[in-house]
């Protein structure tokens, strides 16, 4: 491996060029150095033999299309040129189907014009929003500063001019992102008479077929605010209690669906973030301070298991009784006493990140799902600080294999087109029954659902009206626990 010629250039090390191709993580080029600072351990692969690869898979697309695609394509041209109609019989058959429907017709379209209705004045209201925030940018904050600016270039001294030059150069004027509108399209379908309300056709919103059932909104259970801060929720064995932490508290709460506390436990530590084990329905937690991973036991003792080699912001208990442990540049797999388990290389179970800070596993798949800041925080990701910088979600198999990173929900949905996509800042997530992943969205103050499989988003599951969902827990009975930057828990009916 070591005799393969360099290809210029690793943009994090000047000067190396990439010699290898890292299979864990999707195939990315990497360099000598990059082995060894963040891929040791991962399925390396030859650059050359990656490159011959790629170079028989497009060999293979052109020899489809020469020998297939475009040959079909130019015999459809050749049979639509010569198609002679049949147009009086297309037009018998319409007129006999529109007959057929006009008796039934009415409810079908009453449906459709309610439905495009009701999304009018979603549309309004939001518009509304907009045009309030976007007004208050203007007159509180834009045209104030135009107003000084003004002043100082026509009457300002020389200590006003470079008080106001160095201010300007210092701040950054950001206006709100507005909301994005619903997009309408009407499509027309195949009329069948078994299925009246879907003769006239659908209607597509943002690009999803939502004609004929109805825009889902959650059910509230419960709502309450606790006396507490607390960012992180998991609920218990039952669904109708749940426990709950805050960054650097020392202490952990069980409360049920009213906010009651039910039982406090004096940690005598501080906690970074817990985890509920399926199986025994004991909390377990990560320390900052000495790097542990503790359990409270059944009789609310706190017991150290185990210490790991880096700061540890997250970790989750999975149904095979193992600890995965986020941490500062890694995510690593252990036993419960603390023994790393190794990959079929020999290596740990390890899949690479910057700081994953929330961490969930399926009881059904197995599959890990963890949020990533990727070192930036929201204030500076939303101003655009960090360009290079963006959080996301890292979904990966029970061993830590890459399946993929959802980095920006605006290009993976299927109701956005790429140039629409939007800042993508998720703060927690857990798996739903059939292996989906629900996502609490920072920009967007909602909860939505990603596909397990691919990383696209399908749709919006809660919009919260006033402050940031931060975390979220979702039990098996379809009680779903949403926790707001507020200290406003609401209980759902997730369906």
């Amino acid at each position: 491996m070591a005799a393969q010629t360099p290809v210029p250039g690793c943009p994090r090390h000047k000067g190396m060029g990439f010699i290898y191709v890292c299979k864990s993580c999707e195939d990315e080029l990497i360099c000598m150095d990059c082995v060894t600072e963040s891929h040791n351990g991962h399925k390396i692969g030859k650059l050359t033999d990656y490159v011959a690869d790629q170079k028989r898979e497009i060999q293979q697309y052109v020899d489809k299309l020469s020998k297939s695609d475009i040959p079909k394509i130019k015999e459809d041209i050749r049979k639509s040129e010569t198609n002679d109609g049949g147009y009086q019989k297309v037009i018998s058959d319409i007129k006999r189907q529109g007959k057929q429907m006009k008796d039934n017709i009415d409810n079908a379209i009453e449906l459709l014009v309610n439905m495009y209705t009701e999304l009018e004045k979603l549309n309004k209201t939001v518009s509304e929003k907009n045009k309030t925030a976007l007004t208050k940018h203007l007159r509180e904050d834009l045209e104030p500063k135009l107003d000084r600016c003004q002043q100082v270039l026509t009457s300002g001294t020389t200590v006003d001019v470079t008080t106001l030059a160095r201010e300007i150069r210092n701040t950054s004027i950001d206006p709100p992102f507005p909301r994005r509108l619903q997009t309408l399209e009407f499509k027309p379908g195949t009329i069948s008479t078994e299925l009246l309300k879907r003769m006239l056709g659908k209607v597509l919103v943002d690009g999803e077929d939502q004609s004929y059932k109805p825009i889902p909104t959650p059910v509230v259970l419960s709502e309450f605010k606790t006396s507490f801060y607390y960012d992180v929720c998991r609920t218990c064995l039952t669904g109708d209690e749940a426990w709950l932490s805050y960054l650097n508290d020392e202490r952990v709460y069980r409360v049920d669906l009213k906010g009651r506390v039910k039982e406090t436990i004096e940690c005598k530590v501080k906690v970074s973030s817990i985890s509920v084990s399926p199986t025994t329905g004991r909390v377990w937690f990560c320390v900052w301070d000495d790097r542990s991973i503790r359990e409270i036991t059944m009789g609310g003792d706190v017991v150290a298991r185990f210490n790991v080699n880096n700061t540890p912001g997250s970790l989750c208990i999975t149904s095979d009784d193992m600890v995965i442990v986020g941490m500062l540049g890694g995510i690593q797999l252990y036993t419960t006493d603390g023994r790393a388990v190794s990959a079929g290389a020999g290596g740990p179970c390890r899949q690479v990140a910057v700081w994953p800070h929330h961490m969930v596993s399926s009881s059904l798949t197995g599959d890990v799902a963890v949020v990533d800041t990727d070192g930036v925080v929201y204030d500076d990701y939303i101003a655009g600080k960090n360009p290079d910088k963006q959080p996301h979600v890292i979904v990966m198999d029970k061993h830590l294999n890459l399946k993929f990173r959802c980095k920006d929900i605006g290009t993976t949905t299927s109701n956005r087109s790429s140039s629409q996509s939007s800042k993508f800042y998720p703060y927690d997530v857990c798996f739903d029954g059939a292996g989906d992943i629900l996502v609490a969205d920072f920009v967007t103050k909602s909860v939505l659902l990603i596909d397990g499989n691919t990383g696209r988003c399908m749709r919006t599951v809660y919009t919260s009206d006033g402050s940031e969902p931060w975390c979220i827990s979702l039990h098996e009975d379809g009680t779903l626990w949403v926790g707001h930057e507020d200290d406003r828990t609401k209980i759902l009916k997730y369906k």
